[in-house]
């Protein structure tokens, strides 16, 4: 009976993982303008009515990421990502009376004037989680530590679920390596074959030299395992963006 009962518990935890914990994701990319410190508002402001949605359950975390090297060339320099366990919770209780209830009207204008002129929306794109390794995560938005990697995917129309078990196959945590962390998204504000990605993998880092010391290496001379020619049959690998963490915020305890 023990056994039967250890064999059930590790294959609902089998089947958690292939399916990620759910969490539904809003990413967007932003680019800040020159001068008008954004850093500052989202800081300073926007970062307290978060930590409030968070307190309150509304969302369970809210991350600010900036993009390095970027110049007035590039399309986006600032990611902000917002977690939440429904999808309708991650546009709910906001806006800036809720964050500064003292404001008045003209208060409100100011700021809302100021805070559109600090920065331009770039994308503003909805995922949900189909993956996530973390040590000792057991389904819960982790905390996460200070470099990711974005690595946009695009996967044919029928191999969507294939690739979903195929990548969760592939990552655990013995597979983790320098990485802290991973995990997968798919996108669902769109779809089709223009659409520039349909999935994403990120890789969690503590820090930049461990991302470097992941990245530095060409290759290897061991044969690539099936389950590794397997996923490269199914998704294009687009592009591989790193950011890094500005600021964080998760429910108080």
């Amino acid at each position: 009976m023990k056994k039967l009962f250890l064999l059930l518990a590790i294959l609902a935890l089998g089947s958690i993982s292939a399916q990620g914990n759910g969490d539904y994701v809003s990413m967007t990319f932003v680019k800040t303008t020159p001068g008008e410190d954004y850093w500052t508002i989202l800081n300073e402001k926007w970062k307290d009515l978060h930590q409030m949605r968070a307190n309150e359950g509304t969302i369970t975390g809210w991350d600010v990421w900036y993009r390095p090297n970027t110049g007035s060339e590039s399309d986006w320099d600032m990611l902000i990502v917002t977690v939440a366990k429904s999808p309708d919770s991650l546009n709910a209780n906001v806006g800036i009376a809720k964050m500064r209830p003292d404001y008045s009207e003209m208060d409100i204008e100011i700021f809302a004037e100021k805070n559109s002129g600090a920065r331009t929306i770039v994308y503003d794109q909805f995922l949900v989680n189909k993956g996530l390794v973390f040590a000792g995560n057991e389904g819960e938005t982790p905390v996460v530590p200070q470099v990711a990697v974005l690595n946009f995917m695009k996967v044919g129309y029928t191999d969507g679920y294939k690739y979903e078990i195929a990548e969760n196959r592939l990552t655990s945590v013995e597979s983790l390596g320098n990485r802290a962390g991973w995990g997968l998204l798919k996108r669902l504000d769109a779809l089709g074959s223009d659409v520039y990605y349909d999935y994403m993998t990120v890789d969690f880092y503590e820090n930049w030299d461990t991302w470097l010391s992941d990245r530095e290496p060409s290759g290897s001379a061991a044969p690539i395992s099936r389950q590794l020619r397997d996923i490269y049959s199914l998704r294009d690998h687009k592009q591989s963006v790193p950011v890094w963490l500005a600021i964080s915020v998760r429910p108080e305890e």
